[in-house]
């Protein structure tokens, strides 16, 4: 994420930030990708928008277990990295139009 913002971005899949009224159409869109999360962060970036991330405060899970384990763990971190070469790569598509 850090390279396609071009500036240190720690997590891109929590889904929570802030949106001024400009952000809203680029978010409305349909999203075609798996990372839903990720696209919108790019879009945002795209159009000229400030992205900023806000740290918070997690709180150690009380019970159960994550969903994110194993196999679904590993096809997540390839979604995302399929998002961002995607994106990479319509970027210098339209540069080289």
């Amino acid at each position: 994420m850090a390279v396609a913002l071009r500036r240190p971005f720690l997590d891109a899949t929590s889904g929570l930030y802030a949106a001024n009224g400009k952000a809203l159409p680029i978010l409305a869109r349909p999203y075609d990708s798996a990372a839903p999360e990720v696209q919108a962060l790019l879009r945002l970036h795209e159009a000229g928008l400030r992205v900023d991330e806000v740290p918070v405060h997690m709180r150690e899970r009380a019970g159960g277990e994550s969903k994110l384990r194993g196999k679904k763990a590993v096809m997540v971190v390839l979604t995302v990295a399929g998002t961002l070469l995607t994106f990479e790569g319509l970027r210098r598509a339209r540069g080289r139009r």
